[in-house]
């Protein structure tokens, strides 16, 4: 009965500790921010593979991104904001890299160039986007 008491003691003491091991990894975002420090937007990375998701390298990490994330941080740094990529552990930020030249672009997710040039229409504003009357415009503008 002791022996059986001191397995069941150990048994228990394992599964604990890989229950919190488990749960030590956090959660993973890109950050924006003014250059004051002012929090402008987020958006989640995944560790993981997911459906619809592209591999991505930041910052020399390898994580997985929809192609909006990556055009939300291609925007973000045109605006001249500070992109940070962070980890989320409970209250805890732990920033693990600023460097934006270290971030994936459409263009290093492996896409052929009229998928990026799709996915890049779909971003652009509604007012922005091709219409049979802007292309006509558009024709004509040269003959001002």
């Amino acid at each position: 009965m002791k022996r059986f008491m001191a397995f069941l003691a150990a048994f228990s003491a394992t599964c604990l500790m890989q229950v919190g091991s488990a749960t030590a990894q956090g959660d993973f975002y890109i950050r924006s921010q003014f250059s004051n420090g002012t929090f402008t937007g987020f958006h989640e990375i995944l560790t993981q593979p997911k459906d619809g998701y592209y591999e991505a390298r930041y910052c020399d990490r390898t994580f997985w991104v929809s192609s909006g994330t990556v055009i939300w941080t291609e925007e973000e740094a045109a605006a001249g904001r500070n992109l940070i990529v962070e980890e989320n552990i409970g209250a805890t930020r732990t920033p693990l890299c600023t460097d934006y030249d270290a971030f994936a672009t459409l263009e290093d997710l492996g896409l052929k160039k009229h998928e990026i040039e799709q996915i890049r229409r779909k971003s652009e504003p509604l007012d922005m986007q091709s219409s049979r009357i802007r292309t006509i415009r558009d024709a004509f503008k040269q003959f001002k």
